[in-house]
């Protein structure tokens, strides 16, 4: 008797252990986002450009985003990366869905508040002043797929801004920002960006999670092997 209910608490845990990993399979991938922020002063360098490197989380039942977090590196404040300006973005304040685009505006923050501008709050335009030692930068995610190429007025939605003292113009009390106008002019500090460019890829299952899942599975071919034994 004893070893019954052993045996069949196994066969619940093991069955509840597969069909949670499955589940969340099922419904939450995880994706990495690259965006490069190409700075007009900086033509004739390609890779001395603004670049936010990250990843977020995307449920296809509940079209959502979560956990958008990553690093915004701007790589034109010195030619060596281990000497670059870089602020890990870790907090997803605001995501806002926009109709006529078919998807999520998301953006995370470096402090645990929206207000990066002088004055507060976060957009684009113009050339903002320092006030609140912040950054941010917005992603677009396309909820029919995540994956896709942006279409220009989804990319004309991107932005960035670094108000941090370790900014590339921090000493002169102006942000780092990037962005581009709705008819895809440059935009932001630094004589603006030409160019952004997003990428959004699924990324691959961390190994941890395949081995519950195959462990589970093992779990359970055991304990039937069992019962077909005895």
């Amino acid at each position: 008797m004893f070893d019954r209910k052993i045996r069949n608490a196994l066969i619940v845990g093991a069955l509840s252990a597969v069909a949670s990993v499955q589940s969340a399979q099922a419904t939450v991938t995880t994706y990495n986002v690259t965006e490069r922020f190409n700075q007009v002063v900086y033509n004739s360098a390609p890779d001395r450009d603004t670049y936010f490197t990250g990843t977020f989380d995307f449920d296809s039942a509940t079209q959502t985003v979560s956990n958008l977090q990553g690093l915004l590196s701007q790589a034109m404040t010195n030619a060596d990366p281990a000497l670059q300006a870089t602020r890990y973005l870790s907090h997803q304040l605001s995501s806002v869905y926009d109709a006529a685009l078919g998807g999520l505006l998301v953006s995370s923050f470096y402090q645990n508040t929206t207000d990066v501008f002088q004055g507060g709050g976060f957009a684009t335009g113009g050339m903002r002043q320092f006030g609140n030692q912040n950054a941010y930068v917005t992603i677009f995610v396309n909820l029919l797929d995540p994956e896709a190429t942006l279409t220009p007025a989804q990319n004309y939605k991107l932005a960035y801004g670094d108000c941090t003292t370790g900014s590339l113009m921090g000493g002169m009390g102006t942000c780092m920002t990037g962005w581009l106008s709705a008819t895809g002019t440059t935009g932001g500090t630094m004589r603006g960006v030409d160019q952004i460019t997003q990428t959004i890829t699924a990324a691959v299952p961390e190994p941890e999670t395949y081995a519950m899942f195959m462990a589970g599975l093992g779990l359970i071919g055991f304990i039937a092997r069992r019962r077909r034994t005895n």
